[in-house]
């Protein structure tokens, strides 16, 4: 395939216009007629680079000829966009990405699948490839803290989230539910963790798709309807109520809907911000408008009254409103980054129960394109390429047959070994060897010790601590029911 036909596919897959998809190759091509450009920098058809830094050279003399420059104005800057995005995917080619967005670290306890997690998220964050990544994670050789800081600034980012699964956990716990809400003493639908952080990552992965004229307005809108929220806090705070109509109030803010009702309703209902700036960005005010609208939640749909009479509320304070100019703000393009969940003990938990519908948009293929509608709230939800899944699951646990039809396809699983070299102390080191090929011939390779039961040992008595408190419950637990073999391994602990 070419690379002309690559770009306009990757811009579908991207999520762009229909006029960029059309436009931005024709500009491509405009350059490659253009004598300027085949005089003076690139003689061939521009779509035959592969290499970056002549794409560089273009873009460096188009800001350096006044005649492009006219030229680019006139077309309202698409000429110039279109070969920094065409640069933006010959980086996309050239670099692979992980493609892989599901990972599951197994292996028997004490083996470093906590350690190795932060480290396989950090290497995903750092650009290495695949297989640097999963033949650094299965040697499972370093146990540095040279990953700290990436991970730690994701953290600080706001793009990871942990979770541990277990019997009660629950697809309201994990995707979305009703929960008693404190504030108004009522039941209220929630988001879950999932959906919270595949909600943050898909925002992110659409920002990065918009131009700076789109990002403004988003600024524009956000700093307009903070002002508008503080608004009705305050009539809130003043007469417990924000009139909408004369039949329905706004009685709270929560953190991601106004909570509205009426003089004569039994329930309180939400209305998300999500909708409101959707309609917002839309320019739809109107009732039977709003009715029409696929991406609009079906709450909406359904009090399409109430959600008229409150846009146009905020279209008054908006065109009322002084707001900050954005003009001024240093405004630059959205990066796309990458989101992780960690689930640790992933086995332990109902994986039909707390997944449910989503089992399958988990899938890479499914990413980005495939979606639901959920339960609860009615919402259009589909889960972004950028969001990696990773997860944790002890191999010795018995429950893990249940759910390895469910999880194995859409999986890729790394088995996490135990690394004798890890241990320093001798006669720890010799003890794990010891036990380790014992266990690995009787019960199987799956039981055998982790190094870190013994990489704190640094003194014999630091050793029969481990042995008494640590080694010897879990080798009665193996050998339960084998008394003989167990009474053998006692005798090595000795």
């Amino acid at each position: 395939m070419s690379n002309k036909k690559e770009f306009i596919n990757w811009l579908k897959k991207e999520g762009h216009s229909s006029s960029v998809i059309s436009n931005y190759p024709l500009y491509i091509e405009q350059y490659t007629q253009d004598k300027l450009v085949s005089e003076n920098i690139y003689s061939g058809n521009l779509f035959d680079i592969v290499n970056i830094e002549e794409v560089d050279n273009v873009l460096t003399f188009f800001n350096t000829n006044t005649e492009l420059q006219k030229f680019n104005k006139e077309k309202s800057s698409f000429p110039k966009s279109s070969l920094k995005k065409y640069r933006e995917f010959l980086i996309m080619k050239n670099n692979e990405k992980l493609k892989i967005k599901n990972i599951m670290l197994y292996g028997a306890p004490g083996v470093g699948k906590t350690h190795n997690y932060k480290k396989l998220i950090s290497q995903i964050e750092d650009g290495k490839s695949e297989n640097e990544i999963f033949k650094s994670i299965s040697d499972n050789e370093n146990v540095s803290n040279e990953y700290d800081d990436t991970y730690e600034n994701i953290k600080d980012d706001k793009r990871i989230e942990f979770v541990t699964f277990h019997q009660s956990y629950s697809y309201e716990d994990f995707i979305e539910g009703f929960r008693p809400n404190e504030d108004t003493k009522s039941i209220i639908r929630k988001d879950g963790i999932f959906k919270i952080i595949a909600d943050n990552a898909r925002e992110n992965l659409e920002n990065s798709r918009k131009d700076i004229s789109e990002i403004k307005d988003v600024i524009e809108f956000k700093e307009v309807f903070e002002d508008f929220k503080d608004l009705i806090q305050d009539e809130i705070d003043k007469h417990n109520k924000f009139k909408i109509n004369e039949t329905a109030y706004v009685i709270n803010i929560e953190e991601d809907a106004f909570r509205y009702t009426g003089d004569s309703w039994g329930n309180s209902q939400r209305m998300k911000f999500s909708d409101i700036e959707l309609l917002h960005n839309l320019n739809i005010v109107e009732r039977k408008e709003i009715k029409k609208i696929k991406e609009i939640s079906g709450l909406a749909k359904q009090h399409s009254t109430y959600f008229s009479y409150l846009i146009k509320e905020f279209s008054k304070f908006k065109q009322n409103k002084k707001n900050k100019n954005t003009a001024d703000l240093n405004i630059t393009k959205v990066e796309q980054k990458n989101f992780y969940i960690v689930i640790d003990e992933i086995n332990r938990g109902n994986i039909s129960k707390i997944f449910g519908e989503l089992i399958t948009l988990i899938e890479e293929d499914k990413r980005d394109s495939y979606e639901v509608t959920l339960p609860y709230s009615k919402e259009k939800f589909k889960i972004p390429s950028n969001l990696y899944i990773i997860a944790t699951m002890n191999s010795t646990d018995k429950s893990i047959a249940t759910i390895d039809i469910a999880l194995r396809r859409r999986f890729t699983f790394l088995k996490m070994k135990p690394n004798l070299d890890l241990v320093k102390y001798l006669n720890a080191k010799q003890l794990m060897d010891d036990l380790n090929k014992y266990i690995g011939k009787n019960i199987g390779e799956d039981f055998k010790l982790g190094h870190s039961y013994f990489m704190k040992v640094q003194s014999d008595d630091d050793l029969e601590f481990v042995k008494e408190y640590k080694i010897k419950p879990l080798l009665e637990e193996y050998f339960y029911a084998d008394s003989e073999k167990l009474d053998i391994v006692s005798e090595m602990l000795k």
